[in-house]
């Protein structure tokens, strides 16, 4: 990926991750809260506080790593000292978030019109979410069956056939990955498709000439 990389992605769910409640009145009712095994609201964010330790630690200044490496970034109401410095980080993340997603379509725009048609349809159908079902592949063909979802235009089976392939660079597991991001680029001779994935974090790259969609 150039522009939506793992890093991005990383980064994005720090930002999800840095929300505090809006009044002492909603943190006091948060508290009260429990799951249904009984884990209790501050065990909850203690346990993804941890869980998301290393990426915090990387994306976030200096001066908020004293709170995340006590834990209580989110286990205690922020002060006032916090709370802005989370505004302002977080303003300034959806400013570069902003920049990075037009830079991509800027370069998009400019392709557009050489790419094969159903190359574009990934890019207005968009396939986010959908599940990787299944990959297989011959001399020079790829095939992906991708269990697709409502959060796209696709809400069934959809089966991505690559001809003439030039290049493949596929995760060690792709089965049972969601497909997050995509990114298109007009090669020579055909396309390059990048994709973003989870479950885990990787990276797809098809280069090939054409690209036939169906619904299944």
């Amino acid at each position: 990926m150039k522009y939506f990389t793992q890093n991005w992605y990383r980064e994005m769910q720090v930002y999800g991750f840095l929300t505090f409640p809006d009044s002492k009145d909603d943190w006091k009712e948060s508290l009260n809260w429990k799951n249904e095994d009984g884990t209790s609201y501050i065990e909850i964010l203690q346990a993804e506080l941890e869980w998301r330790k290393d990426d915090l630690l990387t994306f976030l200044p200096a001066p908020f790593h004293p709170y995340i490496l006590d834990g209580s970034l989110k286990t205690e109401y922020p002060s006032k000292e916090l709370r802005k410095m989370a505004e302002e980080w977080n303003e300034n993340y959806q400013s570069r978030r902003h920049d990075i997603r037009k830079q991509y379509m800027e370069q998009f725009e400019e392709i557009k019109e050489k790419l094969p048609s159903q190359v574009l349809e990934i890019h207005t159908k968009s396939l986010h979410d959908g599940e990787v079902l299944s990959i297989s592949s011959s001399e020079s063909t790829i095939t992906l069956i991708i269990a697709g979802t409502s959060v796209g235009w696709y809400d069934t089976i959809v089966k991505l056939t690559f001809s003439d392939i030039e290049k493949c660079l596929s995760p060690e597991q792709l089965e049972g990955s969601w497909w997050l991001y995509d990114e298109i680029y007009k090669t020579e001779t055909g396309f390059e498709l990048r994709v973003l994935l989870e479950n885990p974090l990787s990276e797809l790259m098809i280069q090939a000439r054409e690209l036939k969609i169906e619904t299944v």
